[in-house]
């Protein structure tokens, strides 16, 4: 919790795992109250183009309110959910692993979620080098803390494994990306190379040497170009300008062979899905400043980072992703091409209409 300087009373803000017995006191809604926020919820994501939804680090209580809106058939879009590692087990008494991994009324579980730091703005991500400007509570020769011990990272990671469903890792430091190549190494069997269906959340901050491992060991990273914008400047003060410049590095992901896909991390960022693949084809700052010249990648890339590689992060390549005969018909329509436009213009293109399925779901007005 942060502190208001020098006392001890709250301000306000609450970070990573500090929120959760706040959360589980949340007062709960009707379900009339439930279906409406549903409802109106998605239609943001509509409105933004989008027409599956990917919920992070589901805990029972959210996981009970998100399928009691999908059995009320209140889902407009495709929503999937990652139940939370210390979760599953009380997810699994309710919903046993062979219904995940398959759609009912828009809603499937799609695998498991582990997280191993926070973040880099907070100074809570995990690096092996110290933070710039010491840490949050003014810690010296700080590098950031792994949300658990290595010994339960690496216990959590093999009761995925054993289940043999998808993970997704939250890891943004260095730090915490070598954290979970050990947790890998102690829970693989032996077998490094077998695909696993790992998608690591953020990566933000991924050595170049770290990107090999990627490909080697099949694991997708799910970058977020979105703080080249939002949060350059506190990554310039807080990690310097070489490390701050190969932030979300899609450019070498994708020369080396990998398949990246792209994030907004709502709310954190808001959704804005044209300003996203700005954010990776400009990488401009707030200040109009580009961070990371060489990590840049094309409009056609950064689309595909949304849709056809999106697809294959949830295993619906067959059905969605790309407009061919045979896939859902899901597809959004601009109102300009972000192919042939001025890149730095493509943040202002705007959604024309949403169609999940043949059906719109938006249309501008």
């Amino acid at each position: 919790m942060v502190r208001k300087e020098g006392t001890n009373e709250p301000y306000g803000l609450i970070m990573e795992t500090a929120f959760l017995p706040v959360l589980a006191q949340a007062e709960v809604m009707s379900a009339e109250q439930e279906i409406a926020a549903t409802k109106a919820g998605q239609q943001l994501y509509a409105q933004n183009g989008i027409t599956t939804a990917h919920e992070g680090a589901t805990h029972l209580n959210q996981f009970e309110t998100i399928k009691r809106a999908s059995d009320a058939n209140a889902n407009i879009i495709d929503v999937i959910v990652y139940p939370f590692i210390t979760d599953v087990d009380a997810i699994l008494a309710k919903y046993p692993i062979d219904q995940w991994l398959k759609y009912n009324n828009h809603f499937k579980v799609g695998g498991i979620k582990v997280t191993i730091d926070g973040s880099p703005q907070g100074r809570t991500a995990k690096f092996t080098t110290p933070y710039l400007a010491g840490g949050p509570a003014g810690e010296q020769h700080w590098l950031g803390e792994l949300t658990f011990p290595q010994d339960t990272i690496n216990t959590m990671i093999k009761k995925v494994y054993d289940l043999n469903v998808p993970l997704n890792i939250h890891a943004n430091g260095d730090g915490a990306i070598d954290a979970f190549f050990e947790a890998h190494l102690s829970a693989a069997n032996g077998d490094l190379t077998k695909d696993r269906n790992i998608t690591m959340i953020h990566a933000q901050f991924s050595r170049k040497d770290q990107l090999s491992k990627f490909k080697e060991y099949k694991i997708r990273p799910s970058f977020y170009t979105l703080h080249t914008y939002y949060f350059a400047d506190a990554h310039l003060k807080n990690r310097g300008k070489k490390q701050t410049d190969y932030i979300s590095p899609m450019r070498d992901a994708i020369d080396i062979g990998l398949h990246p896909t792209n994030h907004t991390d709502f709310v954190v960022a808001p959704l804005d899905q044209m300003m996203m693949l700005s954010s990776a084809v400009n990488r401009l700052s707030r200040h109009n400043e580009v961070i990371g010249t060489t990590q840049r990648i094309t409009p056609l890339e950064g689309l595909k980072a949304m849709t056809i590689w999106a697809a294959e992060q949830y295993n619906e390549e067959m059905n969605k992703g790309s407009l061919e005969v045979g896939k859902l018909a899901d597809m959004v329509i601009l109102d300009n091409n972000p192919l042939t436009i001025e890149p730095t213009k493509i943040k202002d293109i705007k959604i024309v209409e949403t169609i999940k399925e043949g059906n719109t779901i938006y249309m501008a007005k």
